[in-house]
């Protein structure tokens, strides 16, 4: 068990400077295997419901990268996505929606789906605080559904063309 005591007490700056690594956005890097999806989930969450910006802490970590390194962002960003939502059956929607709603998108998945759970210790019987990613509502694409719903206010004319290209880009390029 982790109660992430530690992520709660730095200040912000700090700890944008603690995510800002390939442990948190290079699937392919040996810093990945670090910690398991789920223990970087929960720091991302504890650093946003702290009022971090995630879209900071990425450019933070891709000013300085090749583009190699740019590319495994996206992918890390949709496996978070993906993990919270239970499920990668929502990839052709997510991956029509830019940079800015893709990061919305994991923002709000990780405030409604990381939550603080009091558990009983089976060893003394008292009880503790622990963040957990709660599968209450696995599947549930209200947040992806509004998201999609302002873009499409955003951009009432968007051409399948221009929904093809930034597709294309989350498949062959780089958003980042």
């Amino acid at each position: 068990m982790c109660t992430y005591e530690h992520f709660q007490n730095i200040t912000l700056e700090e700890y944008e400077k603690v995510l800002a690594n390939r442990k948190f956005w290079d699937g392919a890097g040996a810093e990945w295997e670090f910690s398991t999806i789920e223990q970087k989930i929960i720091q991302l969450a504890i650093y946003v419901m702290r009022g971090g910006k995630l879209n900071r802490v990425i450019n933070r970590y891709a000013k300085d990268r090749e583009y190699t390194y740019r590319v495994f962002i996206q992918h890390c960003v949709l496996s978070y996505i993906e993990e919270l939502l239970g499920t990668n059956e929502y990839y052709l929607r997510i991956i029509q929606l830019d940079k800015r709603e893709i990061l919305k998108l994991l923002t709000e998945l990780l405030k409604a789906k990381v939550v603080i759970d009091y558990r009983k210790s089976s060893t003394n019987g008292e009880y503790h605080k622990e963040w957990v990613i709660t599968d209450d509502c696995h599947n549930d694409t209200s947040i992806l559904t509004a998201i999609e719903e302002r873009h499409k206010r955003v951009y009432p004319n968007e051409t399948i063309e221009q929904k093809r290209r930034r597709a294309n880009n989350w498949i062959c390029g780089c958003v980042w």
